[in-house]
């Protein structure tokens, strides 16, 4: 048995990649947290948003009780909670598969990791460093990237990326890399041979403010095309988070179809993933405050 829960992501409202692996031996949780923009087109959130906020929370914090492990690929705080919101008991017991916080790290995130470790450090069975590594969980086999840059920005940070193997079924989680950017995260990516790729996509909300430039958004709608064309038995292209923070995504969706040499799958959102349908509550926020 293998499932998959994509609990927060942006099209389930928030801003998160908290994802729940399920299988006959083994309960994991990659990426434990989830935020919101503290603001957006110059507007605080929205209650709709905390209150999804805290609906997602919940649900991370019921599968983090039961799970085995946990998974933070890197140290941004949608992606790692610093008990803001979950109860640091409920680490206890778990194994943490944890980024590097020494090399290949900015120091804003140096600084949040090690706030991090001390929450947990009395708390969990064990702390792995994952970068660039393996670890067997139950019936589950963890591969795990070398560290990646956020983006095209290092100064941004670097992330880690897994693969998720299981006789019925692979699985493989980029994290933040914004794209795909380069050579590597694809080969990574495809070389896995996964039935499902979950990518957190190019930033499009950020492009008139210098974070991603047009050359950088073209060159992701390439590689992902490529991912589609690569692995034979691709079976769901997610593509969420930082692309989902604009409303015209599905744009994006058609360009990676259209680069598409087999054009057999087209990507989907997490909420689609799900059976729901797609909530951009960030980006629909001046729409939440009656604004047109």
């Amino acid at each position: 048995m293998f499932r998959v829960e994509l609990i927060g992501f942006e099209s389930l409202g928030v801003r998160s990649m908290a994802t729940a692996i399920y299988s006959d031996e083994a309960t994991l949780i990659i990426d434990p947290g989830a935020s919101l923009a503290p603001y957006r087109y110059s507007l605080p959130p929205h209650e709709v948003e905390w209150k999804k906020l805290h609906e997602v929370i919940d649900r991370i914090c019921d599968v983090l009780r039961d799970a085995d492990a946990f998974i933070v690929s890197h140290y941004h705080y949608d992606h790692h909670d610093p008990g803001k919101f979950i109860d640091p008991e409920l680490y206890k017991g778990k194994v943490a598969l944890i980024k590097d916080p020494k090399n290949n790290i900015n120091i804003s995130q140096r600084i949040r990791s090690s706030r991090f470790i001390k929450i947990i450090k009395d708390r969990v069975r064990s702390i792995k460093i994952i970068d660039n590594s393996t670890y067997v969980l139950g019936d589950l086999k963890l591969k795990f990237s070398k560290p990646v840059p956020h983006g095209v920005d290092e100064r941004l940070g670097y992330v880690v990326m897994v693969a998720v193997i299981h006789e019925d079924m692979k699985l493989l989680f980029t994290s933040d890399i914004e794209g795909p950017v380069n050579e590597y995260e694809v080969d990574f990516i495809t070389s896995s041979n996964p039935d499902i790729v979950i990518i957190d996509g190019p930033p499009t909300y950020l492009l008139n403010h210098g974070n991603i430039t047009l050359a950088a958004l073209e060159k992701s709608i390439k590689l992902n095309a490529r991912i589609i064309d690569a692995i034979e038995n691709l079976k769901y292209l997610i593509i969420d988070h930082h692309l989902l923070r604009d409303l015209d995504y599905a744009k994006i969706y058609d360009e990676i179809l259209d680069k598409s040499l087999t054009r057999r799958l087209r990507p989907i959102t997490a909420a689609e993933f799900m059976g729901l349908k797609p909530n951009l509550l960030e980006a629909r926020r001046r729409e939440l405050y009656g604004i047109k």
